[in-house]
């Protein structure tokens, strides 16, 4: 029989399984979800979309969408209920998300995008770190060795397909490291951050945040190259960016916000490895990118890293609140 934890509409069947099982789903679940960007970021670019107006528009969309058709059989809570701590980690995650995306978008143009996403795809190693100095996780030997394998696997992937035209910049490199470091921020502070608030009602609330600030630099920065409305009358454009908000913002957020809130953010940023290798199988597939044996070995890599991650410690299998 199937059953729903949280009973809304972004919740995925239990068929069964304990909460430390479904987190695990939810952690692998954004992660594809999330590489499905790339592609469809790329779809928007070619259409004469800004990479400022895809990041405002991917938020935008992302809340409206939980605003208007996820979680109305979730409870919901009064901000105003809130304590001030809890209510500043909820400001500080939207803060987060908003300098993830455009820090991460300014690198793609600053610099070779592979070597943006072997920056990038560090912050498993913040998470753990500031997991640990909170002391909410041990770094055990098990868990530090999937680290180490999914990151080698993850840099096997990413460096393969770097050409012999890459281009490295200190700004690039800067952005790259500010994304990780929003994107360990994101994962730590919304923990344990404001548990009282169910997921979806809790990802509304950051994407409509982040909205704000980031339009506040889209209209000025692709209102002056004329890459703000340039790609209205593209239809390939709106499919790409209702899917990029759908999927690739509001469903794959609250799923990141379940998964790190039953398995803890060191697995689950293993785990959201998934991202990178789905938008490298994406990308061969869709975009008729080369995948070859590079891609195969660091998929490898990555994936017994996540199970090696995905070993519950015996408190982990308790069950999450309702409505988380």
């Amino acid at each position: 029989m199937h059953r729903s934890i949280s009973g809304d509409g972004a919740a995925l069947p239990a068929v069964g399984l304990s909460t430390y099982e479904m987190g695990v789903l939810y952690a692998v679940g954004a992660g594809v979800a999330l590489g499905t960007l790339g592609p469809v970021s790329n779809i928007a670019y070619a259409a004469g979309m800004g990479s400022p107006t895809f990041a405002a528009l991917r938020a935008t969309i992302g809340a409206l969408v939980l605003l208007a058709f996820a979680g109305r059989a979730e409870r919901r809570v009064s901000l105003r209920d809130l304590s001030r701590r809890e209510q500043w980690t909820l400001a500080l995650t939207a803060a987060a998300q908003a300098c993830l995306s455009l820090a991460l978008f300014a690198a793609y143009g600053a610099m070779t995008v592979a070597l943006v996403l072997a920056v990038y795809f560090s912050y498993p190693v913040l998470v753990a770190g500031a997991s640990i100095a909170l002391g909410r996780e041990r770094l055990t030997p098990v868990r530090a060795a999937a680290l180490v394998i999914a990151l080698a696997g993850l840099l096997v992937v990413v460096l393969g397909r770097m050409g012999p035209d890459a281009r490295l910049s200190p700004a690039g490199l800067v952005l790259a490291a500010i994304a990780a470091c929003c994107q360990a921020t994101y994962l730590v502070a919304s923990r344990k951050g404001f548990t009282r608030v169910p997921s979806t009602q809790a990802v509304t609330v950051i994407l409509a945040g982040a909205a704000i600030a980031v339009w506040a630099v889209a209209i000025p920065v692709d209102g002056l190259s004329g890459r703000l409305t340039a790609w209205v009358s593209e239809p390939t454009a709106w499919l790409a960016i209702l899917f990029a908000g759908a999927v690739g913002a509001g469903l794959a957020k609250v799923w990141l916000l379940k998964g790190v809130r039953r398995v803890g953010g060191t697995r689950s940023s293993v785990l959201m490895l998934a991202e990178p290798l789905t938008g490298v199988l994406l990308a061969a597939l869709l975009l008729g990118q080369p995948f070859g044996l590079p891609e195969l070995i660091g998929g490898a890599g990555v994936l017994i890293g996540a199970i090696l991650a995905q070993r519950p410690a015996a408190a982990t299998v308790a069950r999450a609140p309702a409505g988380a």
